[in-house]
């Protein structure tokens, strides 16, 4: 998502916030506002072991191979650059709270009726709220969002094992995969 089109959806979220004392159709004043949250790092999990995900890169693979054959020295380093941007941002969402809106994006489409299901008028990474008044009542979507992904039993034990665990912060992990 470019940093306009990522300044505009804050913008959006934020101005919702700031509407929440006034009620929404069918709301009486007394009614919290709910907003639904999610945990990005399962989001990268249920992502990166879906078959989209596997698809994504089988691609990029066939791509590189194709660039190495042709002895595309200049396509081959970008491809191999791309590859190794892409893992590095993978570990920042995966294990600490790297932004997810790129993969959200995949499922833009549903999230309207997770929205819907779950009650809520917006949808955020827990780790990005900073405050909220305390009549904001914070509703847990990260599974109906993993679900999304269609992961499998091994994925959504993983996704299971992070819970109460701290991400590690983002600062502590470095930009450069080959790194790790």
């Amino acid at each position: 998502m470019s940093g306009t089109r990522r300044a505009v959806t804050v913008a959006v979220g934020i101005g919702a916030l700031l509407v929440a004392k006034a009620p929404v159709a069918g709301q009486t004043a007394q009614e919290r506002m709910r907003v639904g949250t999610y945990d990005s790092r399962a989001i990268a999990v249920a992502y990166a072991n879906s078959g989209q995900h596997r698809q994504e890169i089988a691609k990029l693979m066939k791509d590189f191979e194709q660039a190495k054959a042709a002895r595309d020295e200049k396509r081959t380093k970008e491809l191999e650059a791309q590859g190794l941007a892409r893992q590095a941002r993978l570990h920042q969402q995966g294990f600490s709270t790297g932004s997810v809106i790129n993969i959200m994006d995949k499922v833009r489409p549903a999230l309207a009726a997770v929205a819907k299901e779950a009650g809520v008028v917006l949808i955020v990474s827990k780790w990005e709220s900073v405050y909220a008044d305390p009549s904001i009542e914070y509703v847990d979507v990260t599974m109906p969002l993993v679900m999304k992904f269609n992961p499998n039993a091994q994925t959504l034990r993983w996704i299971e094992s992070m819970k109460g665990k701290d991400p590690i912060p983002l600062e502590e992990l470095p930009l450069d995969d080959r790194e790790y």
